[in-house]
């Protein structure tokens, strides 16, 4: 027994092992770009990327351990056996490890499935290798290749030979347990994020991240997820035709409205509230006393009140928000790093302005992938739940709400101005934990969520007050939003009413206060509406619609599973992408506005494939 557990343990440090032999080749590979980075960096992204090794290792143990269970009397058959399995995985994996090495020149970014659909067409992939160093590289994977077969064969030749008879009886059902645990490694621990790019993600040099992925790992969630696939489904119109139809939405444009002073000096601060439906705003038509000190605030700024999210989950939100970018119905782009690198982002503008910029989160940033995004875009600083003790924490997310705004503030006071600092709330997020007494009784999921709410909004209430009372209060803009609604409280039971959100600035800088805003707008236009503020570029938002622009067009459009909503002043259309039924719909929208939120899913789609 001990003699097989010993086997499996050496088998698979050997492939970690590997794995750190193959980083060390891409950083020789790519040596300029490894010396543009400070040494520590490179040490760094070995140990960042261990993770993911030891995730992909646990994969590869999966076949020999649930084996190994049946040697108790005979082993020469698993000797050939794991033999033969260690030489094909090795030379797969050797094979994109040394493509890779090309291809991340060319790509710029590790090798994916998107490499299968080249497999159609030989003659035209051989014809792109042209320039590559292809003798060389051949003479690198037969190097690589007999390597890690010869070691990994030693290995499996010199421990089976040494096992020993042990009854079935014990054999079976402790390997076949132990084949169960690898699920740890796989999902990279006992984490709520299991294992994804964002676990190696640890600097804003995508060089120094790129080299702690693990390509086969990468190559295979790439494969199992279909991220590499670039086939519209939503096809309703032509390509120029639907993009042509999107762009006069966004019309020519006029001036826009200025609403704050604006200037250098300007601080912003962005909170992001984790499903902040308006169906718990007392002032925007939902629940009252719910959210009082939001009510109380809106009397001092200018309160939004016809504003949709673009998706239903905090990742589309994320993107919708800080990139203006649109959500996607089957996916999310913000799990794709190859794609989220090439959007604009808010903290990328106003960090390339001269803004120090920071993003706080009392929960784990590796969820839904959200950390590559983060450092791609520009924040200077990340604070999440490994900045918190503990005694802090909740028992599933991660620090109540009221400890990472106290967290925000103190940091303030030594930032240095102008800042742009986000933080995302997670208290009213299921299992709606709160370290108060409960103000809003009841033990069921909907009146858990109304009572999270309570909780975060007397937090960010708070927070607004002690902000008052600082120096940097009276150069600074305050914007809170929600990251999606909610299905919950069932008070509205329409589609729209899930993503209908609360939005609301604050501040010093603000030159209307006690206002309303009624114009319908969607979470995606928050980026253009606020860099217009600051005469700051907003040219690459394409897909936001500034709020305050003269002339502009009003209208929302919603994703969600296989659907969408289109909103327009005069009503709205919510359509089934399967059945391609219009499932709800109010104020009798003419047949054009459903083929305006046909090609909006369209263009949208076809520019997060092309991405």
């Amino acid at each position: 027994m001990i003699k097989r557990l010993k086997f499996l343990f050496i088998y698979g440090l050997t492939w970690i092992v590997f794995f750190q032999f193959l980083r060390v080749i891409f950083f020789a590979y790519h040596y300029k770009k490894a010396l543009e980075l400070p040494s520590y960096l490179w040490v760094s992204s070995a140990f960042h990327g261990l993770r993911m090794d030891v995730s992909f290792a646990a994969y590869m143990l999966v076949i020999p351990t649930l084996l190994i269970a049946f040697t108790a009397g005979k082993w020469n058959w698993y000797k050939k056996t794991a033999i033969i399995y260690s030489i094909i995985i090795s030379f797969l994996i050797t094979l994109l490890s040394v493509a890779d090495l090309e291809l991340f020149r060319a790509w710029g970014f590790r090798i994916e499935g998107s490499i299968l659909q080249y497999l159609k067409t030989p003659t035209e992939a051989l014809a792109s290798m042209g320039a590559a160093p292809v003798f060389p590289l051949v003479l690198l994977f037969a190097f690589i290749f007999v390597l890690i077969s010869s070691l990994l064969t030693t290995v499996i030749r010199r421990s089976v030979s040494a096992f020993e008879r042990f009854g079935f009886y014990f054999t079976i059902p402790a390997f076949i347990l132990l084949t169960a645990s690898l699920i740890v490694p796989i999902r990279g621990g006992f984490q709520l994020a299991p294992m994804n790019e964002s676990a190696v993600f640890f600097s804003n040099k995508s060089f120094a991240n790129y080299a702690a992925v693990n390509v086969p790992w990468n190559f295979m969630s790439s494969v199992i997820n279909a991220t590499y696939s670039t086939k519209n489904p939503f096809v309703y119109f032509k390509e120029n035709e639907a993009e042509k139809m999107v762009s006069s939405l966004y019309g020519t444009g006029g001036e826009t409205e200025k609403i704050i002073r604006s200037g250098k000096d300007v601080n912003i601060i962005l909170i992001i509230w984790e499903s902040f439906t308006a169906k718990v705003a007392g002032n925007l038509g939902g629940m009252k006393n719910v959210t009082p000190e939001f009510e109380r605030l809106s009397k001092e700024g200018m309160l939004f009140t016809n504003i949709y999210a673009s998706g239903n989950r905090s990742d589309k939100g994320m993107v919708a928000i800080l990139s203006g970018y649109p959500a996607q119905p089957t996916t999310s782009i913000i799990k794709i790093p190859k794609k989220t690198v090439t959007l604009p982002s808010l903290p990328g503008v106003f960090h390339k302005n001269g803004w120090n910029t920071s993003f706080y989160y009392g929960g784990e940033t590796e969820f839904a992938n959200m950390k590559s995004y983060f450092l791609q875009q520009g924040f200077d600083k990340i604070t999440d739940k490994e900045r918190f003790d503990a005694s802090e924490m909740n028992s599933k997310w991660g620090a109540h709400d009221h400890i990472v705004l106290d967290r925000l503030l103190s940091d303030l006071d030594t930032q240095k101005q102008p800042f742009f600092s986000t933080l995302f709330t997670l208290s009213s997020h299921e299992p709606f934990e709160v370290p108060v007494k409960t103000v809003i009784p009841g033990n069921d999921p909907e009146h858990l969520f109304l009572n999270a709410h309570h909780y975060t909004d007397a937090s960010i209430g708070n927070f607004i007050e002690q902000a008052k009372k600082k120096p940097w209060w009276k150069n600074t803009l305050v914007v809170i939003i929600a990251d999606h609604g909610h299905p919950m409280p069932e008070t509205h039971k329409t589609k729209p009413s899930e993503f209908y959100i609360p939005m609301l600035w604050l501040g010093g800088v603000l030159e209307k206060r006690n206002t309303r805003i009624d114009t319908l707008a969607s979470q995606t236009d928050l980026a253009a509406t606020l860099l217009n503020q600051f005469h700051l570029p907003s040219s690459e938002f394409m897909w936001s619609n500034d709020i305050f622009r003269k002339n502009r067009i009003p209208f929302a459009y919603f994703a969600f599973n296989n659907g969408l909503g289109w909103m327009r002043p005069s009503g709205f259309l919510v359509r089934d992408n399967l059945g391609g039924n219009i499932t709800e719909e109010k104020g009798k929208p003419e047949k054009s506005e459903e083929a305006l939120g046909k090609a909006y899913l369209q263009a949208s789609f076809t520019d997060y494939l092309k991405r």
